[in-house]
Protein backbone atom coordinates (compact mmCIF):
# COMPACT_ATOMS: atom_id res chain seq x y z
CA UNK A 1 0.00 0.00 0.00
CA UNK A 2 1.09 3.68 -0.37
CA UNK A 3 -0.06 6.72 1.17
CA UNK A 4 -1.94 7.58 -1.84
CA UNK A 5 -3.86 4.75 -2.66
CA UNK A 6 -4.68 4.32 1.26
CA UNK A 7 -6.76 7.66 1.16
CA UNK A 8 -8.22 6.86 -2.12
CA UNK A 9 -9.55 3.24 -0.55
CA UNK A 10 -9.83 4.70 3.22
CA UNK A 11 -7.02 2.49 4.30
CA UNK A 12 -8.46 -1.03 2.69
CA UNK A 13 -6.17 -3.26 1.74
CA UNK A 14 -4.31 -2.88 -1.97
CA UNK A 15 -0.71 -3.02 -3.54
CA UNK A 16 0.57 -1.93 -6.44
CA UNK A 17 0.15 -4.32 -8.93
CA UNK A 18 2.12 -2.76 -11.83
CA UNK A 19 3.91 0.21 -11.60
CA UNK A 20 4.12 3.64 -13.89
CA UNK A 21 6.27 3.28 -16.90
CA UNK A 22 7.47 0.42 -19.67
CA UNK A 23 6.05 -2.70 -19.33
CA UNK A 24 5.24 -5.79 -21.14
CA UNK A 25 1.48 -5.51 -23.05
CA UNK A 26 -0.71 -7.53 -22.23
CA UNK A 27 -3.30 -9.51 -23.92
CA UNK A 28 -7.23 -8.94 -22.37
CA UNK A 29 -10.63 -9.89 -23.60
CA UNK A 30 -11.05 -6.70 -24.60
CA UNK A 31 -7.76 -6.09 -26.32
CA UNK A 32 -3.92 -5.54 -25.47
CA UNK A 33 -3.05 -2.93 -23.58
CA UNK A 34 -0.43 -0.74 -24.28
CA UNK A 35 3.57 -1.51 -23.48
CA UNK A 36 3.96 1.79 -21.71
CA UNK A 37 1.85 2.21 -18.59
CA UNK A 38 0.76 5.91 -18.32
CA UNK A 39 -0.45 5.05 -14.83
CA UNK A 40 -0.01 3.42 -11.73
CA UNK A 41 -2.26 0.22 -11.16
CA UNK A 42 -3.13 -0.43 -7.66
CA UNK A 43 -4.91 -4.03 -7.02
CA UNK A 44 -7.21 -4.43 -4.18
CA UNK A 45 -7.50 -8.53 -3.96
CA UNK A 46 -10.52 -9.30 -6.61
CA UNK A 47 -12.33 -6.81 -4.29
CA UNK A 48 -14.62 -4.05 -5.62
CA UNK A 49 -13.89 -1.09 -3.45
CA UNK A 50 -15.02 1.99 -2.67
CA UNK A 51 -13.06 4.57 -4.46
CA UNK A 52 -12.51 8.28 -3.09
CA UNK A 53 -11.37 11.56 -3.84
CA UNK A 54 -7.50 12.69 -1.85
CA UNK A 55 -9.34 15.67 -0.72
CA UNK A 56 -12.23 18.52 -1.81
CA UNK A 57 -12.39 18.48 -5.60
CA UNK A 58 -14.72 19.04 -8.73
CA UNK A 59 -15.51 16.04 -11.29
CA UNK A 60 -14.53 17.19 -14.78
CA UNK A 61 -15.62 14.30 -16.50
CA UNK A 62 -16.90 10.73 -16.51
CA UNK A 63 -18.39 7.85 -18.05
CA UNK A 64 -17.49 4.82 -20.55
CA UNK A 65 -14.45 5.25 -22.43
CA UNK A 66 -15.63 2.55 -25.61
CA UNK A 67 -11.98 3.58 -27.32
CA UNK A 68 -10.61 1.12 -24.99
CA UNK A 69 -12.91 -1.67 -24.46
CA UNK A 70 -15.25 0.30 -22.55
CA UNK A 71 -13.84 0.94 -19.22
CA UNK A 72 -15.49 2.86 -16.67
CA UNK A 73 -13.73 6.01 -15.73
CA UNK A 74 -14.24 9.29 -13.08
CA UNK A 75 -11.64 12.05 -13.69
CA UNK A 76 -11.03 14.76 -10.37
CA UNK A 77 -9.78 18.17 -10.56
CA UNK A 78 -8.23 18.96 -7.36
CA UNK A 79 -7.23 23.24 -7.91
CA UNK A 80 -5.65 23.11 -4.63
CA UNK A 81 -3.16 20.36 -5.65
CA UNK A 82 -2.64 21.77 -9.05
CA UNK A 83 -4.07 18.70 -10.61
CA UNK A 84 -6.38 16.23 -11.90
CA UNK A 85 -6.71 12.12 -11.34
CA UNK A 86 -8.43 9.70 -13.48
CA UNK A 87 -9.64 6.45 -11.71
CA UNK A 88 -9.70 3.68 -14.61
CA UNK A 89 -11.89 0.63 -14.73
CA UNK A 90 -13.99 1.22 -12.38
CA UNK A 91 -17.09 -1.39 -12.15
CA UNK A 92 -19.46 1.51 -11.64
CA UNK A 93 -19.71 5.19 -10.94
CA UNK A 94 -21.51 6.91 -8.08
CA UNK A 95 -20.80 10.41 -9.30
CA UNK A 96 -22.12 13.33 -12.18
CA UNK A 97 -19.97 15.79 -14.24
CA UNK A 98 -19.56 19.10 -11.98
CA UNK A 99 -20.03 17.76 -8.68
CA UNK A 100 -18.10 18.90 -5.99
CA UNK A 101 -16.75 15.92 -4.14
CA UNK A 102 -14.62 15.58 -0.77
CA UNK A 103 -12.45 12.68 0.85
CA UNK A 104 -15.53 10.95 2.12
CA UNK A 105 -17.42 11.09 -1.27
CA UNK A 106 -17.56 7.78 -3.13
CA UNK A 107 -16.54 7.81 -6.74
CA UNK A 108 -17.25 4.63 -7.58
CA UNK A 109 -16.09 1.00 -7.28
CA UNK A 110 -13.40 -0.77 -8.20
CA UNK A 111 -13.48 -3.05 -11.45
CA UNK A 112 -12.00 -4.33 -14.62
CA UNK A 113 -14.08 -2.71 -17.25
CA UNK A 114 -12.25 -2.13 -20.44
CA UNK A 115 -8.61 -3.59 -21.40
CA UNK A 116 -8.09 -5.31 -17.99
CA UNK A 117 -6.57 -8.57 -16.39
CA UNK A 118 -8.05 -8.42 -13.07
CA UNK A 119 -9.92 -5.61 -10.86
CA UNK A 120 -7.81 -2.66 -9.84
CA UNK A 121 -7.56 1.25 -10.01
CA UNK A 122 -5.44 2.51 -12.97
CA UNK A 123 -4.88 5.99 -11.35
CA UNK A 124 -3.53 8.29 -13.85
CA UNK A 125 -2.40 12.13 -13.00
CA UNK A 126 -1.96 15.23 -14.62
CA UNK A 127 -0.76 18.78 -14.02
CA UNK A 128 -3.37 21.37 -14.43
CA UNK A 129 -0.85 23.70 -15.97
CA UNK A 130 -0.78 21.21 -18.88
CA UNK A 131 1.64 18.28 -20.15
CA UNK A 132 1.43 14.65 -20.53
CA UNK A 133 0.62 11.79 -17.89
CA UNK A 134 2.78 11.60 -14.97
CA UNK A 135 4.05 9.16 -12.92
CA UNK A 136 1.38 9.85 -9.45
CA UNK A 137 3.43 7.89 -6.75
CA UNK A 138 6.58 9.74 -7.55
CA UNK A 139 4.52 13.02 -7.68
CA UNK A 140 2.89 12.02 -4.55
CA UNK A 141 6.65 11.83 -2.69
CA UNK A 142 8.26 14.93 -4.23
CA UNK A 143 4.98 17.00 -3.06
CA UNK A 144 3.28 17.93 0.24
CA UNK A 145 0.14 15.26 0.75
CA UNK A 146 -2.83 16.51 1.69
CA UNK A 147 -2.78 18.31 5.21
CA UNK A 148 1.32 17.76 5.99
CA UNK A 149 2.75 20.90 6.39
CA UNK A 150 5.44 19.57 8.27
CA UNK A 151 6.94 16.96 5.34
CA UNK A 152 10.22 17.77 5.12
CA UNK A 153 11.55 19.67 2.00
CA UNK A 154 14.22 21.77 1.08
CA UNK A 155 12.49 25.39 1.80
CA UNK A 156 10.54 24.42 4.65
CA UNK A 157 10.80 25.26 8.97
CA UNK A 158 10.41 22.79 11.55
CA UNK A 159 7.02 23.79 12.62
CA UNK A 160 8.05 24.53 16.00
CA UNK A 161 11.09 26.62 15.27
CA UNK A 162 13.43 24.25 17.23
CA UNK A 163 16.56 22.71 15.21
CA UNK A 164 16.91 18.96 16.99
CA UNK A 165 19.57 16.63 16.99
CA UNK A 166 20.28 12.72 17.39
CA UNK A 167 20.20 11.21 21.19
CA UNK A 168 17.48 10.40 23.79
CA UNK A 169 13.73 11.57 23.65
CA UNK A 170 10.55 10.75 25.66
CA UNK A 171 7.17 11.52 24.44
CA UNK A 172 5.68 14.29 26.48
CA UNK A 173 2.70 15.74 24.02
CA UNK A 174 0.50 13.30 22.70
CA UNK A 175 -1.30 10.41 23.95
CA UNK A 176 -0.50 8.03 20.95
CA UNK A 177 2.49 9.85 18.85
CA UNK A 178 2.49 8.20 15.26
CA UNK A 179 5.55 6.49 13.95
CA UNK A 180 5.88 6.34 9.80
CA UNK A 181 7.77 4.81 7.53
CA UNK A 182 9.47 7.99 6.45
CA UNK A 183 10.63 11.56 7.94
CA UNK A 184 7.06 12.87 6.86
CA UNK A 185 3.02 12.73 7.39
CA UNK A 186 2.62 11.53 3.54
CA UNK A 187 5.00 8.80 4.61
CA UNK A 188 3.15 5.33 5.87
CA UNK A 189 1.88 5.19 9.62
CA UNK A 190 3.40 1.99 11.31
CA UNK A 191 1.02 -0.90 13.17
CA UNK A 192 2.04 -2.20 16.47
CA UNK A 193 3.11 -5.35 14.99
CA UNK A 194 5.29 -3.40 13.09
CA UNK A 195 7.22 -1.73 16.06
CA UNK A 196 10.46 -3.06 17.18
CA UNK A 197 9.94 -6.01 19.95
CA UNK A 198 11.18 -3.70 22.50
CA UNK A 199 8.56 -0.73 21.54
CA UNK A 200 5.59 -3.08 21.52
CA UNK A 201 7.02 -4.39 25.34
CA UNK A 202 7.11 -0.58 26.63
CA UNK A 203 4.02 0.35 24.84
CA UNK A 204 2.37 -2.64 26.95
CA UNK A 205 4.03 -1.86 30.18
CA UNK A 206 2.74 1.31 29.94
CA UNK A 207 -0.91 0.79 28.71
CA UNK A 208 -1.57 -2.62 29.15
CA UNK A 209 -2.34 -2.87 25.57
CA UNK A 210 -1.45 -2.97 21.63
CA UNK A 211 -1.14 0.27 20.93
CA UNK A 212 -0.36 1.45 17.12
CA UNK A 213 2.28 4.07 17.88
CA UNK A 214 4.74 5.61 20.98
CA UNK A 215 2.54 6.25 23.55
CA UNK A 216 2.56 9.40 26.42
CA UNK A 217 6.07 8.22 28.74
CA UNK A 218 7.73 6.20 26.14
CA UNK A 219 11.54 6.94 25.90
CA UNK A 220 13.05 6.06 22.79
CA UNK A 221 16.51 6.90 21.12
CA UNK A 222 17.19 8.83 17.71
CA UNK A 223 19.79 8.20 15.40
CA UNK A 224 19.11 10.66 12.49
CA UNK A 225 16.89 13.78 11.92
CA UNK A 226 15.03 15.87 9.27
CA UNK A 227 13.97 19.16 10.48
CA UNK A 228 11.64 17.87 13.29
CA UNK A 229 11.42 14.46 12.53
CA UNK A 230 13.90 12.02 14.48
CA UNK A 231 14.62 8.23 13.35
CA UNK A 232 14.04 5.88 15.81
CA UNK A 233 14.69 1.91 15.66
CA UNK A 234 11.19 1.62 14.94
CA UNK A 235 10.69 4.64 12.30
CA UNK A 236 10.32 8.37 11.83
CA UNK A 237 8.55 10.50 15.05
CA UNK A 238 7.76 13.92 14.89
CA UNK A 239 9.84 15.74 17.70
CA UNK A 240 7.84 18.60 18.12
CA UNK A 241 6.13 16.31 20.62
CA UNK A 242 8.93 14.78 22.54
CA UNK A 243 11.50 16.14 24.82
CA UNK A 244 15.14 15.55 25.24
CA UNK A 245 16.11 13.24 28.61
CA UNK A 246 19.54 13.44 29.36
Amino acid sequence: MSELSNLIFHNKSNYISSPYGPRKSMNTSKGKTSSFHDGVDYATYSVKLAQYPVTDGVVLSCGTDWAYGGAKYVWVKYDSLGVKMLHYHLDSICVKKGQAVNKNTVLGYTGKTGRATGIHLHLGLKKLSGGGYIDPEKWWRENPSVGSPTSPRKSEKPSSGKKYSPGNYKVTKANVLNVRSGPGTKYKKLTFKQLTTDAQEKIRKITGKEVNGYVKGIKFSVKETALNWGRTPSGWVCLDYCEVRK
